[in-house]
């Protein structure tokens, strides 16, 4: 038992880590280019829900603590990344030529009006979520938050692998992202898994973490495949 609960701070901590590192070299890419092209709008704004669901559920669920602390750490990091898509399209604005990309090209003319309706979106769930805590037991609503980010976290990748598709490009991205974020999710289903013996009734509590984390590796290798397909775009 002991052993177990070490190997679970242990891959708990290392998870950790990787998301505290995480977003920096996208970040740090940001910055350097001056723009966000190349990165899907939709893909951060779904990506944001789902770590404000993820944290709602793991509050209510009482989870462990680092499954409670990352995704608020998670929060403070999707705001970073956001600012500076309001940055650098504002410099668009001024002539830089900057465009958002939500859901491919069509997306790209008209960013503002899409990401209004993710916004309202987002606004919605909340208000459904704030109903069911009054008419449902706790549990349930934790259940549903959890599983309610799952689905949005899987379906966050999406407009973003379709981007890359479409454009038959990477640029823009951080490889070095993606890779970590692989890392952060297998070590963070392996610290609910080692944790304890598991019985079916920790692993239905935890069902909903463990599906949004491991059902966005394999989804996270396809854009990870992506980087190599297209690797000769970037020269072109």
């Amino acid at each position: 038992m002991f052993v177990s609960v070490v190997a679970s701070n242990v891959f708990g901590y290392v998870s950790l880590a990787c998301w505290v590192f995480v977003l920096v070299p996208q970040v740090y890419l940001n910055h350097k280019r001056k723009s966000c092209a190349g990165v899907s709008l939709a893909f951060y704004l779904l990506w944001a829900l789902g770590d404000l669901l993820n944290l709602a559920g793991a509050l209510l669920e009482n989870l462990l603590f680092t499954a409670i602390l990352l995704p608020a750490y998670y929060i403070f990091t999707d705001a970073i990344v956001l600012s500076q898509f309001y940055c650098y399209r504002k410099s668009a604005g001024d002539g830089s030529g900057e465009r958002l990309p939500l859901v491919g090209a069509a997306a790209e003319k008209r960013p503002g009006r899409l990401a209004t309706w993710h916004v309202l979106a987002g606004g919605l769930a909340a208000a459904v979520l704030v109903l069911a805590a009054w008419l449902a037991p706790r549990s349930v609503v934790a259940q549903v938050c959890g599983y309610a980010s799952a689905a949005v976290y899987l379906g966050a990748y999406v407009p973003q692998i379709v981007h890359n598709y479409r454009e038959r490009s990477t640029e823009g991205l951080s490889m070095l992202m993606f890779v970590v974020v692989t890392i952060a999710n297998i070590t963070y289903c392996m610290s609910i898994l080692t944790a304890q013996t598991p019985t079916h009734e920790y692993l239905r509590k935890y069902a909903a973490w463990l599906l949004g984390a491991a059902g966005t590796i394999g989804l996270e290798l396809i854009i990870l495949y992506q980087f190599y397909i297209y690797r000769h775009s970037h020269a072109d």
